[in-house]
């Protein structure tokens, strides 16, 4: 009789991660997409670029909070993709070799708090054990995994980059504004 540990090896081993839709392809890269699409119109309007276009990014560079809130967001979005590295390096996918979903990105001040839809198949102790691969993907000094009470299909996951995110590994509580969509009832 083998061992359950051995059938998830051999399991790991003979299925392959599924290459994702090109519309799912298309909503991963949807900030990259939009800023394309938003400089190709302001190049085509080029004669016309007015001076409020200019002063967005002028007003990025020069106001504090702005740099600040820009920076938070591009970091979130990068943290989105590694995330998705990871959890391929990792091998932490479906029987149909799907990984779990990013739903919302925000940054923290330790770093960033990513919460992730398990798909059937994928569970909150397999992001636990891939927690060190996800880290490595992430560059961050570690990644905490809390898995929700309620639904057992969402995990929120604290990429850690600076110090610690709460004390003995508690997920610290952030401002409402800061915690993903409709997180008030129930992730924590």
């Amino acid at each position: 009789m083998l061992s359950r540990d051995l059938l998830d090896e051999l399991n790991r081993a003979t299925t392959p991660i599924r290459r994702p839709h090109p519309l799912v392809v298309l909503w991963r890269w949807r900030y990259e997409a939009a800023l394309l699409v938003l400089l190709v119109c302001l190049v085509a309007a080029a004669g016309t670029v007015s001076l409020a276009a200019a002063a967005v990014p002028v007003a990025i560079v020069l106001w504090p909070q702005a740099r600040s809130g820009a920076w938070g967001r591009i970091r979130c979005v990068v943290t989105a993709h590694r995330i998705r590295v990871g959890l391929v390096q990792a091998y932490v996918v479906s029987r149909h070799g799907k990984i779990p979903a990013v739903l919302w990105c925000a940054p923290a001040p330790f770093g960033e708090r990513v919460w992730l839809w398990c798909r059937a198949g994928t569970t909150a102790g397999q992001v636990e054990q891939g927690r060190e691969v996800i880290a490595a993907a992430c560059w961050a000094t570690e990644v905490l995994v809390h898995p929700s009470p309620s639904n057992p299909h969402r995990v929120l996951l604290d990429v850690v980059r600076q110090g610690r995110a709460g004390a003995a590994g508690q997920a610290p509580l952030l401002p409402a504004r800061a915690r993903g969509p409709r997180q008030e009832r129930g992730l924590r």
